[in-house]
């Protein structure tokens, strides 16, 4: 298990440093110009006072850890370092421990050369390399945050700081949001006490955060960071096949209310799995994430982020043909926004029919990926216990695993 360790170490290691010298090196997307102009807003007006800021050309759509981030992001420019470098710098290292979470969680259910495989895949993912090396978005450090909550709730014992995490990844982006009751009814069927801890650890945290941003600038924080329905640019999953039809009637109700209708779903379907069958925790996080891609009415390049890393505590194979297909799409944009070779600046446009086809085969495989893990996790067997020590909250922590699948099936963990 030490080599595996090393070998995933080894990866993310080279990752990062190549995303960190891409991220001094190039300026990035049309988004880091963003950032500094909210940057600038959270200078002149602080972390709640932003909300209330408009630009002629955005608006600040962000929940409020972003705001005392921003204000980090303008500490490390009075040093010397530029905004982009240390977002991405930020976003960057947020990778390296997903890798290490992936692999953590996995070798606990599977066999240690699929943790490995897996860790290691997602440590050099070009999907992961482009957003956060390059783009420059916090997308990679909600997604950490969340299968960090589930890996310290489900494998550590932590309740309450598996709860903080969460809480942050909230404060980070919404889009965790689809994450929570699964991880709520696993918490629950350890005990009461355990439920109690990560709701008050989540709850902590979100308050803290959004407090002040709800109190003083609810209007603007509800419309502008709730009520944010995404790029215009759809030319991504069901909405695409809506434009090839001829944007039926079901397109446009998918990007207005339906979008409500994908949220309940991809709540709900996971944390009924997870309710029946406790032991396929991960995987039905990871699920929520995937799900909330393949059905979004809107998308933007960085959102290939959400469902990476959780798609590979799914299947190996489905996750491994997202990573690359998701990544051919990013190069190809990248690489045309950036006019070629060497990248520099990116000026975001709509995509080309040849990206439109890389993007739909990400989305296909993405299909199989849900495919796989719906179909796993309503028919996987809880795994044989070994022994039965108690949580120190009393109820049955699911920690170790003797069961092995195959390469493509969401995995197990023994129940003890």
């Amino acid at each position: 298990m030490a080599r595996a360790r090393v070998w995933v170490a080894v990866a993310a290691g080279l990752a990062f440093l190549l995303k960190v010298m891409l991220a001094f090196r190039t300026y990035g997307t049309g988004d880091i110009g963003r950032w500094q102009v909210f940057a600038d807003g959270v200078r002149s007006s602080g972390p709640v006072g932003v909300y209330a800021l408009t630009w002629p050309s955005a608006f600040y759509n962000h929940p409020p850890a972003i705001g005392y981030f921003l204000q980090f992001v303008n500490g490390m420019q009075d040093l010397g370092v530029s905004l982009g470098a240390t977002i991405r710098v930020t976003a960057s290292l947020a990778d390296v421990v997903t890798a290490f979470v992936v692999f953590e969680l996995l070798r606990r259910r599977t066999t240690l050369v699929r943790a490995m495989s897996s860790g290691v895949l997602v440590a050099v993912s070009p999907v992961l390399f482009t957003v956060s090396g390059y783009h420059g978005n916090t997308d990679p450090i909600f997604t950490m945050l969340t299968l960090l909550s589930v890996w310290l709730l489900a494998d550590r014992d932590r309740p309450l700081l598996a709860g903080m995490s969460m809480g942050l990844a909230l404060g980070v982006k919404i889009i965790p949001i689809v994450a929570v009751p699964a991880l709520l009814v696993y918490a629950a069927t350890l005990g009461a006490r355990t439920f109690w801890r990560y709701a008050v650890g989540g709850a902590l945290v979100f308050a803290i955060t959004w407090g002040p941003a709800l109190v003083l600038q609810g209007h603007n924080v509800i419309a502008n960071v709730i009520g944010y329905k995404g790029s215009d640019l759809r030319q991504w999953g069901l909405i695409q096949i809506g434009h090839w039809l001829g944007d039926p009637w079901w397109a446009t109700f998918l990007i207005g209310p339906g979008r409500f209708v994908v949220l309940v779903l991809c709540c709900a379907g996971p944390a009924y799995l997870v309710w029946r069958r406790p032991w396929v925790l991960p995987g039905a996080v990871g699920l929520s994430l995937v799900g909330f891609l393949l059905l979004s009415p809107a998308f933007g390049v960085q959102y290939a982020v959400w469902p990476l890393a959780g798609a590979y505590l799914i299947g190996f194979a489905s996750a491994t043909a997202y990573n690359m297909s998701a990544g051919l799409m990013l190069v190809a944009i990248y690489n045309r926004w950036s006019h070629g070779l060497p990248w520099d600046r990116a000026q975001a446009s709509k995509y080309t029919p040849t990206e439109v086809f890389y993007g739909m085969l990400a989305w296909v495989a993405l299909l199989w990926v849900a495919v796989v893990g719906v179909r796993t996790m309503l028919t996987s067997e809880r795994p044989e216990p070994a022994a039965q020590p108690r949580t120190k909250s009393g109820g049955r922590a699911v920690t170790d695993v003797s069961s092995v699948h195959d390469d493509d099936s969401v995995s197990a963990p023994d129940e003890r």
